[in-house]
């Protein structure tokens, strides 16, 4: 087949097929035209076009989750290629696999103002592994090919940027270049340490008591046999994003009820795997307790408690399996733990309601869901919400690397792609939802996607902080209910479309959604003010009940 007579981008697609890239996705464009041509030259390659840069990055961020090898997005040049920054930063610190691909003006335009053109060299150096620039004009193909293997070496990490200054005519054909189509390519091989000594020393004691926090992992690294194994040992909160299989109910939140300073369950370690908690209160206790931290990974190690953090280097998997050969047996700290997270789980179902707020309302949802479901959350009360329910062993996600709302659906979608035969959730508020509609401007689009719009009236979490409030800003600046209802987005996407506004019709609802043969968005309208007063009162209520159970925390 036919590719582009342009090398940079002849030769860059066609090593990256070799070296097993799979997935693309294109935005419209003019000066991204021979990357296009080249990468529709290849039959292997799953080709998705999506409207929006912003949104296309995050679909090949959504693909990429999937298979957990690298997906790549494309663009035109201009502020067309600053808008793949937002999934650049998300998998950046999220270790996700993404390469952004930049079609750039010719480097002798540089200076001269034409239209289009910005700073794209380096343009992410902050968000991504690895930043390169191939000016065809410069370099052979066996040097594109060098170019072409650093950064996909890099990619198997997390984020590449790779920009390619393009002369016209830029529509113009060619036989593909020769190349040997068997590409072997070894990867580095990540870095790898033993555990730290200082930890060694705390779990080699007769009752180690430590805390061990699963977070996010986006591409897996636990499993439920380990989760179970580690529950016998340690102190154990595992994040919903963690771990399939489980029904973790992982809020840390729900965690500190009834938790005062001397708890007989407080550590004298904590061990991070994964993304941090998103508990700000959660970690202010972590900070006061001034104990050691230890953080499993091969990426970066964030300093999550304010305090120094040992940086084991390893795998979560490798880590993990670590820990629980370190420590053989069941002991009474863990056993304590146990306790509470018994305790915990019997009084959230005890404190059930039939109050049409948005709690009971995901407390619903996490029940409903059918099992093998992949289930996408938008930032930010809907991520934290689903913290607090067990989820039937469905396959959780949001993006919690920078826990923005940009994407939430895109993302969504480039999973969904990967799948066509499992059904795909998103949950969303109102907000995120219209922040990245664009998100269904894709072909093909997936008919296996819900859609779950939770419309509370606008960004609901403010009502959970004190100071929105007392600005007297807060429903017209910081909340900002810009959908009544969002029946006519989906009518725009040609979503089948369906409204709940009580229990009846939020089981019918779901039922229509659910039975569509295509992608369908069924809206629940919430009480706003109310559904964030009956998430404090639903923690006030937890505090006092553990409060009582535990006088003088006596059993545990």
């Amino acid at each position: 087949m036919m590719t582009s007579n342009h090398p940079g981008a002849a030769v860059l697609l066609q090593t990256w097929v070799a070296c097993g890239l799979r997935e693309v996705v294109v935005s419209p464009g003019s000066r991204n035209a021979p990357l296009v041509i080249a990468a529709q030259a290849h039959p292997e390659l799953q080709l998705v076009t999506a409207l929006d840069e912003r949104s296309a990055a995050h679909v090949a961020l959504g693909l990429a989750l999937k298979t957990g090898r690298p997906a790549a997005v494309i663009s035109t040049s201009g502020t067309a290629a600053v808008n793949h920054g937002p999934a650049l930063a998300e998998a950046f610190f999220s270790g996700i696999p993404l390469v952004s691909i930049t079609a750039d003006r010719p480097v002798s335009a540089r200076g001269t103002a034409p239209g289009q053109m910005v700073h794209q060299t380096d343009l992410f150096r902050s968000h991504t592994l690895l930043s390169l620039e191939i000016d065809e004009l410069e370099l052979t193909a066996e040097a594109i090919v060098d170019i072409a293997h650093q950064g996909w070496r890099a990619a198997q990490r997390g984020p590449v940027h790779v920009n390619l200054p393009f002369e016209e005519p830029l529509y113009e054909l060619a036989n593909p270049p020769a190349s040997d189509a068997q590409i072997k390519l070894p990867l580095e091989e990540e870095e790898v340490q033993p555990m730290p000594e200082a930890l060694q020393d705390a779990l080699s004691c007769h009752d180690p008591k430590v805390l061990v926090h699963i977070g996010a992992l986006p591409l897996g690294g636990a499993d439920a046999r380990m989760v179970e194994s580690l529950e016998e040992r340690f102190g154990l909160i595992v994040d919903a994003f963690a771990v399939a299989g489980t029904d973790a109910e992982g809020s840390t939140a729900r965690w500190l009820a009834g938790w005062d300073e001397h708890d007989v369950a407080s550590p004298q370690a904590i061990v991070t795997v994964g993304l941090p908690p998103m508990n700000k209160h959660f970690r202010a206790r972590v900070k006061a307790w001034g104990i050691p931290h230890y953080h499993i990974g091969t990426g970066a190690a964030a300093d999550f408690f304010d305090t120094p953090v040992a940086h084991w280097k390893t795998s979560p998997t490798a880590g993990l399996t670590e820990l629980i050969e370190a420590v053989p047996h069941v002991n009474a700290y863990a056993q304590a733990w146990s306790v509470r997270k018994a305790q915990l789980d019997a009084l959230t179902a005890q404190l059930q309601t039939d109050r049409w707020v948005d709690f009971e309302v995901f407390r619903w949802l996490a029940h409903h869901v059918p099992n093998g479901s992949s289930v996408h959350f938008a930032n930010s009360t809907s991520a934290r919400y689903a913290q607090w329910f067990g989820w039937q062993g469905n396959r959780l996600h949001a993006n919690r690397g920078v826990a923005g709302i940009d994407g939430c659906l895109s993302t969504a979608v480039g999973d969904a792609m990967q799948a066509p035969k499992e059904r795909t959730f998103l949950i969303s508020g109102d907000a995120a939802w219209l922040y990245d509609a664009n998100g269904l401007m894709v072909s093909p689009r997936p008919a296996n996607l819900k859609i779950i719009v939770i419309n509370n009236g606008g960004g609901n979490i403010f009502r959970w902080l004190d100071g929105p409030a007392k600005t007297g800003l807060l429903e017209a600046h910081f909340e900002a209910g810009f959908a009544q209802d969002v029946s006519g987005s989906a009518k725009q996407l040609g979503l089948a479309y369906s409204l709940a506004v009580d229990w009846d019709s939020l089981a019918d609802g779901f039922d229509q959604s659910l039975n569509n043969a295509g992608p369908a968005l069924l809206e629940i309208r919430t009480p706003g003010e109310a559904s964030a007063d009956y998430l404090k009162g639903q923690l006030a209520q937890l505090s006092d009940a553990m409060n009582r159970m535990n006088p003088n925390n006596e059993s545990i």
